[in-house]
């Protein structure tokens, strides 16, 4: 096995080496002055058309109903009403369905029962001296 090179295989890898570094430095050196160019654009005047579209945006909000404050307010108000107005709705149903029916016999008694359990157990009877 001889990997010994020869004098025009060697030549011609050295060329080939050359030529795709000087590609490669090309590359490199367009791309930053791309990106050098690209930096020079945000100069003074693009910042001030930035914040005058921002201005801009700020006041069609400001004019547009849904932006105004007291119209949020008073929005804000109409919805907290209503919440409040379903469950005050809400809590009497569920009286009313508590009230409504009587109790079984079997409902008296387990009641009964569990009153006496708990009077039991909160006045338990006084040691005799």
């Amino acid at each position: 096995m001889n990997n010994v090179l020869t004098k025009n295989q060697a030549v011609n890898d050295r060329l080939a080496r050359f030529v795709r570094h000087g590609v490669v430095a090309c590359m490199l050196a367009c791309t930053a002055a791309g990106a050098m160019a690209a930096g020079q654009d945000r100069g003074p005047r693009r910042d001030e058309m930035q914040q005058q579209s921002m201005r801009e945006r700020f006041d069609s909000r400001a004019q547009e109903p849904r932006y105004d404050q007291r119209a949020y307010e008073m929005q804000m108000r109409e919805e907290a009403m209503r919440r409040d107005e379903q469950t005050r709705i809400e809590r009497q149903q569920r009286e009313e369905n508590r009230r409504g029916g009587r109790m079984t016999p079997d409902e008296r008694r387990d009641l009964r029962r569990q009153i006496n359990e708990a009077g039991v157990d909160l006045y338990p009877n006084a040691r005799r001296r």
